[in-house]
């Protein structure tokens, strides 16, 4: 679900609460609950709101529905290592027939998608790459495709899920007033490679309703705006586009739909390179799975992203809508975080100092770029419930200073910290 839907259910929401009994209009839309607390930096205190109210959104006629979701949100953004493929099978996302295990196509061979990605880009001008909001792992391969495609002269980094705010010249950092999804440490971090990078940030998302009926109005916009923010003060630019999931196809659908990816296409006259990381990924059930990622998977042909590729025919596996889909490992959890962090991102397992784990319930250990304040998106954070607690941070290289808060957004202890 993207920033501009759940802004959507959120009016929707309030509107529709007057028709609901008393009970329920002491109900606000859970990713609002403490919302200054929130902004201020501390997402725990939202979370902690959402479990202590978490029966009453579950009778709720309104909220039932988007709670589930929403929590397992934040669980994502707070380093739950799982938390995104429980979410993958809540109804709206759950696979709807049991699936079987379909062979990889002849001669396609798994290759790093990084150096696939980067082959490729060389043959266009725009890259999109459609994420799974719910999968943070989708993003972990930002980083490294920020800084291969540099090399290359892009230099536009456009997101679905940036804010105006991040375009504007005073932005040093993601904050939580960026954008929804840059909650993600995982996706913040890239944003911070990219601005290091000196590529110029490109919101092109929108609010706008648009006729009804008309459900092409918010990809067709996204496409204007995308045209109208690089190609059209730029003619030679090169883009990266970070889109939430369909956005990125490049075929209308069926029925009329027309993706933001298919109208950029049209509008500009280039051909893209679309690359899709949602469905070759894993779920809480190899039913739950695409069978052609069930075969990939079970005969060891997934050892870190892939694109598979027919060398002979210069071909990669992908469909009508997607030029290649990137196959990703099998997650292992060590020490309460998961192995792609470490293979993918880089980040060193970091123990936290015991001192860290003072106080009592849960409480938030967070990880800061030095010279960044508190209501920056840390590079990492993760919650600890007992004093044996052994949860690490996930760190790259670099200098940090690290806060422990509770659900109060009480400092329990701050330091600084170095990762070499």
């Amino acid at each position: 679900m993207a920033a501009q839907c759940l802004l959507a259910q959120q009016t929707f929401a309030g509107r529709a609460l007057a028709d609901q009994n008393p009970q329920e209009e002491t109900l606000v839309f859970p990713g609002l609950l403490n919302k200054e607390a929130l902004e201020a930096g501390n997402p725990l205190a939202t979370y902690a709101a959402m479990l202590d109210l978490e029966p009453q959104y579950q009778r709720s006629r309104i909220f039932s529905g988007i709670y589930p979701e929403i929590r397992f949100n934040f669980e994502e953004f707070l380093g739950f290592p799982l938390a995104g493929i429980q979410a993958m099978s809540l109804p709206m996302y759950r696979r709807k027939t049991p699936s079987e295990e379909t062979p990889i196509p002849e001669l396609y061979k798994p290759e790093i998608a990084v150096q696939v990605i980067e082959r490729e880009a060389a043959k266009t001008r725009i890259v999109v790459f459609g994420e799974e909001h719910h999968l943070p792992q989708t993003r972990s391969l930002y980083e490294s495709l920020l800084r291969v495609l540099r090399r290359q002269g892009y230099g536009y980094l456009a997101a679905e899920s940036f804010t105006d705010k991040v375009t504007s010249p005073d932005f040093r950092f993601p904050d939580y007033q960026s954008g929804y999804y840059l909650r993600d440490p995982v996706f913040a971090s890239a944003v911070r490679v990219a601005k290091d990078m000196g590529y110029k940030l490109v919101a092109y998302d929108t609010q706008e309703r648009g006729p009804s009926g008309d459900a092409s109005f918010r990809d067709r916009t996204q496409a204007e705006n995308i045209k109208a923010r690089t190609f059209d003060r730029d003619p030679h630019a090169k883009v990266l586009i970070f889109a939430g999931r369909g956005h990125a196809s490049e075929e209308t659908a069926q029925d009329g739909w027309t993706p933001m990816a298919s109208v950029l296409k049209r509008l500009t006259g280039i051909n893209p390179l679309t690359v899709y990381a949602p469905t070759m990924s894993q779920r809480l059930t190899p039913e739950e799975e695409d069978p052609l990622y069930r075969y990939a998977t079970s005969r060891g042909l997934v050892k870190e992203p892939a694109i598979f590729v027919n060398r002979a025919e210069d071909r990669l596996l992908g469909s009508a809508s997607f030029d290649a889909y990137i196959f990703w490992p099998r997650i292992k959890v060590i020490d309460a975080r998961p192995d792609w962090m470490v293979r993918d991102l880089g980040r060193k397992p970091t123990r936290i100092p015991i001192r860290f784990f003072s106080g009592s319930g849960m409480r938030l250990v967070q990880a800061f770029r030095k010279g960044e304040p508190s209501t920056a998106v840390p590079v990492d954070q993760v919650i600890i419930n007992e004093s044996n607690d052994r949860k690490v941070l996930m760190l790259p290289r670099g200098k940090f200073w690290v806060r422990t808060i509770d659900r109060h957004s009480n400092v329990i202890a701050e330091a600084p910290l170095s990762v070499s």
